[in-house]
């Protein structure tokens, strides 16, 4: 039985992706990644599709020189929490994105959508996100592996699953800005909805930003 199974009480799906791949009913894109030693990048996984997939896996693999970043993200009690990523524009509220590092290793970590009652997520939209950061030991070329991917659902009352093939994203090391940081403490921070994504800084409604309640009308 595996990871999903075991949380979610049911046997659940498996899919795989190229930093540009279709499986049938789930078409994936992740941006190839360029970052400099001491600089942080941020890694987007992208979805089309049509089928009610309700609860999703990945794992991804860092090559050496990169490490996974914690990130401030609203939990369901819109609190402000650290957490490897943040849900993304194809999920619903309802929806609950965790995280977990696989055989005892830091750069290995898996991803997991659920939905304890199997709503699908969006036919499009991101799934998730997560921050990685470059050390001096990062390669000219090396790559990021994606692996373990599952989509599971249920349609018309039975269970559906796909099973794309494994796929990595390009990763090349470019050259400091020597600006690292002043994000965090400027307006341009990362701000989130109370369903825990990240929005735009001039959204409408309330969202929160370096831990804030911002009220925009």
């Amino acid at each position: 039985m595996n990871f999903i199974s075991k949380m979610i009480g049911a046997a659940f799906m498996m899919v795989s992706m190229v930093a540009s791949v279709s499986a049938q009913d789930v078409k994936l894109s992740i941006d190839p990644v360029t970052i400099a030693p001491g600089e942080e990048a941020e890694v987007v996984i992208n979805y089309e599709g049509t089928k009610p997939w309700a609860n999703i896996q990945f794992d991804f693999t860092l090559p050496e020189g990169l490490s996974f970043v914690k990130q401030e993200v609203i939990n369901a009690d819109e609190e402000v929490e650290l957490a490897y990523g943040v849900k993304g524009t194809a999920l619903y509220s309802s929806h609950t994105l965790l995280s977990a590092f696989q055989g005892g290793q830091d750069n290995v970590i898996r991803f997991l959508i659920m939905h304890t009652q199997n709503k699908g997520i969006k036919n499009n939209g991101s799934l998730f996100s997560f921050k990685v950061k470059a050390d001096e030991t990062l390669a000219e070329s090396s790559e990021i592996k994606v692996s373990t991917i599952e989509f599971s659902g249920m349609e018309n009352g039975e269970l559906i699953i796909e099973n794309p093939a494994d796929f990595t994203i390009a990763v090349t090391k470019g050259t400091p800005t020597g600006i690292n940081g002043i994000e965090a403490n400027s307006e341009k921070a990362a701000s989130f909805n109370l369903a825990g994504q990240k929005v735009s800084a001039n959204a409408k409604g309330i969202r929160i930003q370096n831990g804030k309640k911002i009220v925009v009308k």
